[in-house]
């Protein structure tokens, strides 16, 4: 059961995806606590137009006005944010502090069950640092949204990217309340015929005995995040679940192929999980 939800809240267009997410999985799960964090950025880094802090000197009252002027946003976010919540039924709580967005957001995900995020636009790398921080401190699952909007019904058809790895069944035991909205569960897993098939059976039975039934897809492919997004729209799916493979354990290093490909695509959303 998915008893709290965590959404990063900004003042970017993306934040609009990332709390409709938040409200669609709360009101399906008749009112899951929604916590809305905010990361209040220094008036010296907004100044410089840096993401950290830097140096450099401002005259007192610039940064006294520019303190004020990130005060006045907080303010309407949390009443934006806390007016939604509360249209839907949800109850709900506001956290905000000053510091790295990352270090904020990944810190207060250690106390939830799920984390909204968006999904990163292409190879910039502060997306690429704040979702691989999260990814690698924290072995919750993350649901990263398209940017733009999310699917009417998230949970209607849910594919399971299933590569029999730990990370995958972390992901699918995260995703437990979400599948069982779930009117098709779909179990796809891609490899090549050298490597031997994955085994589904064990997996599948694990589902079933928490009341899912799911279609059993397996395909041979070199590139399995091609066949992932590619079955994924031909199946209408609106929720991908997955583990967050393949790539290095050094936050700076970038994703590997499938991890990055999923997390950048842009149309489905993904629930991640190392």
């Amino acid at each position: 059961m998915l008893r709290d939800i965590q959404v990063q809240i900004d003042n970017t267009q993306a934040n609009k995806a990332r709390l409709a997410a938040a409200l669609q999985i709360s009101e399906k799960l008749d009112g899951t606590h929604i916590i809305g964090v905010h990361a209040l950025k220094t008036p010296e880094a907004i100044l410089h137009g840096a993401p950290h802090g830097v140096t450099g000197y401002f005259p007192e009252e610039v940064i006294a006005s520019q303190r004020k002027n990130i005060k006045n946003q907080a303010v309407e976010l949390k009443e934006s944010f806390s007016s939604k919540a509360s249209a839907i039924g949800a109850t709900s709580e506001w956290r905000q502090s000053e510091g790295r967005e990352v270090d904020i957001v990944a810190f207060h995900a250690r106390f939830t069950d799920l984390t909204i995020i968006s999904q990163i636009k292409g190879k910039f790398a502060d997306e690429l640092e704040f979702s691989g921080s999260l990814l690698m401190e924290n072995s919750l699952p993350i649901l990263a949204v398209p940017e733009k909007k999310i699917p009417e019904d998230m949970t209607k058809n849910i594919l399971i990217a299933w590569d029999g790895s730990t990370e995958a069944s972390r992901a699918v035991k995260g995703a437990m309340p979400l599948l069982k909205m779930a009117s098709k569960v779909i179990l796809l897993s891609v490899g090549l015929p050298e490597e031997g098939n994955i085994p589904q059976d064990d997996i599948a039975a694990h589902l079933q005995r928490h009341g899912i039934n799911c279609k059993k897809l397996v395909k041979d492919s070199p590139f399995p995040e091609d066949i992932i997004l590619s079955t994924s729209k031909k199946e209408n799916v609106g929720l991908i679940v997955a583990g967050a493979w393949g790539h290095s354990r050094i936050r700076e290093m970038i994703f590997g192929g499938v991890t990055k490909s999923l997390f950048s695509n842009q149309e489905i959303p993904v629930l991640l999980s190392h």
